[in-house]
């Protein structure tokens, strides 16, 4: 009798057992659902582009990437011309060619012309993505400088009459001021309309070319570009 009424006292602790147990787990899996339907946070949804899958390299350029690339060039030199300029200098003694004392200085320089990009902004360019044009308004070429090549300056013979002897000598002072005058005069030739329009042409093809460069470098794309200047001192 004190056995059977043992097995019975441990039948009944396990089966409370078990029902704790049960409840417990019931209980846990309550909190865990209400917390996730009802009290955790949802997450914001991201929303993805799907991309061309036929062309998965394709890029776009925008308007303010654009100035951008091209503002780091800043001062763009558009145009470099050689030039020479000669000068007579005359230390005869009277009109009578037994007092002439001339010598010809043959000068040459280097003349560059130059666009300021750094003022570029959002109303300089327009971008047409329909019809694949792209309006670049930039300013006119200026000149920028002239440099003498003192390497290539040519001094001629001096020409004598037949009282005059020796050769003919300029002071520093008197060089720097013939110097002065062969770079205005070069400056001065460089603003003649041929040459500006020759400066204005290549001042376009330049900005095309760094325009050009840039969007292939971006996109696959192709666009017609066109330069305008917007102001000319011819």
């Amino acid at each position: 009798m004190g056995v059977a009424v043992t097995t019975a006292d441990e039948s009944m602790r396990i089966i409370k057992k078990r029902t704790i147990i049960l409840i417990v787990v019931c209980i846990s899996l309550g909190f865990y659902l209400s917390y996730n339907f009802f009290i955790k946070p949802n997450k914001a949804k991201e929303t993805w582009v799907v991309p061309n899958v036929q062309n998965t390299n394709k890029k776009f350029i925008t308007r303010e990437a654009l100035i951008n690339q091209i503002q780091k060039k800043q001062e763009l030199i558009t145009l470099e011309m050689e030039m020479t300029e000669q000068i007579s200098v005359d230390d005869s003694w009277g009109n009578l060619p037994i007092f002439k004392k001339i010598q010809n200085i043959d000068f040459s320089g280097t003349g560059i012309y130059t666009i300021d990009l750094s003022s570029l902004n959002n109303n300089n360019i327009d971008i047409d993505t329909k019809t694949k044009k792209i309006t670049a308004k930039v300013p006119s070429p200026v000149v920028k400088d002239v440099s003498i090549n003192e390497d290539k300056t040519k001094y001629e013979d001096t020409q004598k009459g037949l009282f005059r002897f020796g050769e003919l000598k300029l002071s520093p002072a008197e060089y720097q001021v013939i110097r002065s005058n062969v770079k205005e005069k070069m400056i001065t030739k460089m603003g003649e309309q041929d040459l500006y329009k020759q400066a204005l042409t290549t001042s376009s093809d330049t900005i095309k070319k760094l325009i050009e460069g840039i969007i292939q470098s971006e996109t696959q794309e192709k666009y017609d570009i066109n330069v305008e200047f917007n102001s000319s001192s011819k």
